[in-house]
């Protein structure tokens, strides 16, 4: 969306109840998705999340100006001023790179550890500085890099452990992937804007990666 990329060499680097809860929620009480659990509310200022049965998230963008791109491997989000790049959840730095062949040279990925996303891995990837070392565990909401508003600006999505993008083996420049609109609606769910409308389906990684 904010630049034609060249991707050479990544992949070397890479409910009832909760409508009840709903109802008793306290006015300008903000709910945000919450797949496969029990949603509850924070209302009033600072960062409203959803909890689930599980485990918490947050919306990465949140109390950030953000700008929502295109739908690829990933989603992109181009910030229009530096800004923080914060953990969605509880996790655990897989991987911090900053000589990768992403534009910009810069590559974070992460291991969701709690909630109904457990165990997915999620990257952010190139105009990026700061990044958080490998091996440190953060909690939702904490920073892991900062994004810098130049360039091609940053790209969300899914990966697996050694941090390649999902839908890498199958990816061409431009394409709109399965994986990507996977992370999309699950950025969505958790109040981050998207530019496209989407369709019902996952919000994790599964089946067909393009």
């Amino acid at each position: 969306m904010f630049a034609v990329r060249n991707r050479a060499g990544i992949g070397t680097v890479a409910s009832a109840a909760a409508i009840a809860l709903a109802a008793l929620a306290p006015a300008g009480a903000t709910s945000q998705g919450c797949s496969g659990g029990f949603a509850s509310f924070t209302g009033g200022t600072g960062v409203r999340s959803t909890t689930c049965s599980s485990g918490r998230y947050v919306n990465p963008f949140k109390g950030e100006s953000w700008e929502a791109g295109r739908i690829d491997m990933g989603v992109d989000y181009m910030p229009n001023r530096r800004g923080r790049v914060v953990a969605i959840g509880r996790a655990k730095i897989l991987g911090s790179d900053s000589h990768s062949g992403w534009p910009g040279g810069h590559f974070i990925w992460y291991k969701l550890l709690r909630g109904d996303h457990a165990g997915d891995i999620i990257y952010v990837a190139e105009q990026l500085k700061r990044l958080v070392p490998a091996g440190t565990k953060v909690h939702a909401g904490e920073r892991i890099a900062t994004a810098l508003p130049r360039g091609t600006g940053t790209e969300w999505g899914w990966a697996n452990r050694r941090g390649v993008p999902r839908a890498a083996p199958c990816y061409h420049e431009g394409m709109k992937t399965r994986s990507g609109t996977e992370m999309a609606r699950f950025l969505k769910s958790l109040g981050a804007d998207v530019v496209r409308k989407l369709r019902p389906g996952p919000d994790a990684p599964s089946g067909r990666r393009c």
